[in-house]
């Protein structure tokens, strides 16, 4: 690393540490204590473990420590931005999502696009709730275009953040004991099962794309699973989410069993014949891709 680009470095994580700071006392002041200690003990830890590891020759580690800082101060970005709109009190609350966007006006679709965003990489939200709001305003085509492209886009980011800044910012996102499950299922179990897991309801999928970018998993494999598998489970919402199609009463509702019994199935029997199942798909669909 050239002596310029080292002092950009050390520039940068001191404005991004000064604003995060400002940022905590004069925006951030009504967060609980403990999200505060929180939020002071990373700006410290990562803003000052930069010019520290770099005054010792420690690169790797400076490096770290900025990635670190810079993703600290998006978090805190991201909780500004939060608090400002409400959401961390009603994100889960349909008719609060449904007005958030309405009340946006020409700005509704934009809107939608971030708050997928966020509830794919930071929220710890139910997708399917953001996926009937946006269905309920726009219908479900619109719906289900507006919800995959962002998917889609947050799912990318998410398995940026996994590759690009490493296990500690994962944790950070989706806490430890999440991250060391998920990362020894999918480092035990390889691909396969992650393409299933994204296409089942079940299964955490926006974790799942985080946890991926830790592994040895490519870029080209893991966009190639996501724009074809994540659309499906949208499209099942955004068309039959709302009971329009399938009510949930009267006829429906012997429909919805057999729905969900078909699934619980095919989940119950891929886990009982998981080896002979994943052995199949690899020849059939994944020797060329890497």
């Amino acid at each position: 690393m050239t002596k310029r680009n080292k002092a950009t470095m050390l520039i940068v994580d001191g404005l991004l540490t000064l604003l995060a700071v400002l940022g905590m006392i004069f925006l951030l002041g009504g967060l609980e204590w403990q999200l505060k200690v929180i939020g002071y003990a990373c700006i410290g830890l990562f803003g000052l473990g930069t010019p520290i590891f770099m005054t010792f020759g420690k690169l790797k580690l400076a490096k770290s420590c900025f990635a670190l800082a810079v993703f600290t101060f998006v978090v805190l970005a991201v909780f500004f931005i939060l608090n400002f709109f409400g959401l961390f009190e009603s994100f889960s609350d349909l008719e609060y999502l449904k007005k958030l966007i309405l009340d946006s006006g020409a700005w509704g679709v934009i809107v939608c696009v971030l708050i997928q965003l966020l509830q794919v990489v930071v929220l710890p939200a139910p997708g399917w709730v953001f996926y009937i709001a946006v269905t309920a305003i726009y219908g479900p085509v619109w719906a289900f275009v507006i919800c995959y492209l962002s998917t889609i886009l947050g799912s990318i980011i998410a398995f940026y953040i996994g590759k690009r800044l490493g296990k500690p910012a994962v944790e950070w996102c989706i806490g430890k004991e999440d991250t060391e499950k998920y990362l020894g299922f999918l480092l035990k179990k390889g691909k396969v099962p992650f393409v299933l897991m994204e296409l089942l309801p079940f299964f955490p999928d926006d974790i799942l794309c985080m946890v991926a970018g830790l592994t040895g998993m490519s870029y080209r494999f893991f966009i190639t699973t996501i724009v074809l598998i994540r659309p499906i489970y949208i499209a099942f919402v955004c068309f039959l989410g709302t009971g329009n199609l399938i009510p949930f009463s009267g006829w429906g509702i012997p429909v919805w069993v057999t729905i969900f019994g078909i699934i619980i199935t095919v989940c119950a029997l891929y886990f009982k014949h998981q080896d002979k199942v994943d052995c199949w798909l690899k020849n059939a669909l994944f020797n060329k891709t890497k």
